[in-house]
């Protein structure tokens, strides 16, 4: 290889590696901590160095008033749901569902709050969050009010947050990108 051609390699190199950084490296990013947090609610836990499980939840509990209690269930008449489960039938709840006892902690029928992580790309950084008003009480575990009942503070369930697994995952994955640009420059 002669001077020009190396010469002409490394500047074709760094213009590629300066829109790596620019345009794709935050995507990637965004969508690596989109997935990594969206794992948490398929874990039932948030993954740092190894997966803190969140505490369970009382709708799972065949003990507790609110078993199997959805809030968009139509399924549960009043008479099937003392067949079903009779201490919710004395609370007075109807919205009985038998896969609600055993859909996942923070995963309802919807997935909503799972579904709504999203990443957005500044000028300098990458951010991730949801814009679901609830989430907070979930994450942090804050006083929380159902059905006008007293307030209680809910559990947290921290489902975004500072990651050992995800920075390494991004590493390594921006560490594939640039070796790619090397290759193709003919870079060692």
């Amino acid at each position: 290889m002669t001077p020009a051609e190396l010469q002409a390699n490394v500047k074709a190199y760094l213009s590629d590696l300066q829109k790596l950084h620019e345009e794709q490296l935050p995507k990637i990013i965004g969508v690596e901590a989109v997935n990594h947090y969206t794992d948490s609610f398929v874990n039932e836990g948030f993954e740092d160095k190894e997966i803190k499980k969140w505490p369970d939840v009382k709708r799972r509990n065949p003990e507790s008033e609110w078993y199997g209690f959805s809030y968009r269930s139509n399924s549960a008449k009043p008479d099937a749901v003392e067949t079903q489960h009779a201490a919710s039938k004395k609370k007075g709840f109807t919205n009985f569902s038998p896969e609600a006892t055993k859909n996942k902690v923070l995963t309802g029928s919807t997935s909503e709050l799972k579904n709504s992580i999203h990443f957005t790309v500044k000028s300098d950084r990458v951010t991730v969050g949801t814009d679901k008003p609830y989430a907070a009480v979930h994450q942090f575990g804050m006083s929380a009010k159902v059905f006008g009942k007293a307030a209680f503070t809910m559990k947290a369930r921290p489902f975004i947050g500072n990651s050992q697994v995800l920075n390494e995952a991004i590493i390594n994955k921006v560490q594939r990108e640039i070796t790619k640009l090397k290759e193709k420059h003919n870079i060692k």
